[in-house]
């Protein structure tokens, strides 16, 4: 299920799929939890009661497995490789969300990954209109990356044409800058551990829909995920 998973995870986040949803607002981060395939009745509501307790989180609502297929058969009519690795019994079951404070969207995105009964937790900028023209990436690495796999993944994002204000983020300074935007969100800073966050490159980039090769960023060996978020989160 996880390889699924995380394929649908990607198409969500490079095409921007809503889910049916109405436009939010500019600035506004949707969060999808996957949760994993043998996830208890319990722990799903637990999700959905941890999500709501968190500041800056609305509309938390859960997507069963049967809707997420149907909705598939639909988002990826024009794939059929993609359809054809997901069966019905092995479709995720997901809980959206939006966090309308984009500085904590990262912070809720860590402590959300530690709860049990999750597999992994998507962010990726709210569908608005207009679109934004520039948007922000982050480009997550594994923790067992490489030195040749962490140059071969900066070669490629300095690489990119046309991104701008590229940067590169190791773990504490992540959980230093998440931490200070937590400050008086309630006991999200309590939430939030060292650990919890992790290294990664991050760039402006262009909302032009063809991606430009960030895409490809993904089948870099060492890279663990692609969010592509408003560019205030950066």
């Amino acid at each position: 299920m996880r390889r699924v998973a995380r394929s649908l995870a990607l198409t969500l986040l490079l095409v921007l799929s809503t889910c049916g949803s109405k436009p939010e607002v500019a600035g506004d981060v949707a969060l999808t939890v996957f949760l994993d395939n043998d996830a208890t009745a319990t722990q799903r509501e637990a999700v959905q009661q941890r999500l709501r307790s968190m500041p800056s989180v609305k509309g938390v609502a859960l997507e069963t497995r049967e809707q997420v297929y149907e909705r598939s058969k639909v988002d990826f009519k024009d794939q059929p490789d993609l359809l054809a690795d997901l069966k019905p019994e092995y479709a995720p079951e997901l809980v959206h969300a939006t966090v309308t404070d984009s500085l904590i969207a990262e912070a809720i995105e860590a402590v959300m990954t530690e709860v049990d009964g999750v597999d992994e937790v998507a962010l990726r900028i709210a569908d608005v209109d207009p679109r934004p023209s520039w948007i922000g990436i982050i480009v997550r690495l594994k923790s067992s990356a490489t030195s040749e796999q962490r140059a071969a993944i900066q070669d490629a994002v300095r690489g990119l044409p046309h991104a701008k204000s590229v940067g590169f983020e190791d773990r504490d300074a992540a959980y230093e800058r998440l931490r200070k935007r937590c400050q008086g969100k309630g006991d999200l800073t309590a939430q939030l551990k060292p650990p919890m966050p992790r290294e990664s490159w991050r760039f402006e980039h262009p909302l032009n829909g063809t991606g430009s090769g960030v895409s490809h960023l993904m089948d870099l060996d060492g890279v663990d995920g692609i969010k592509l978020v408003p560019v205030e989160m950066l």
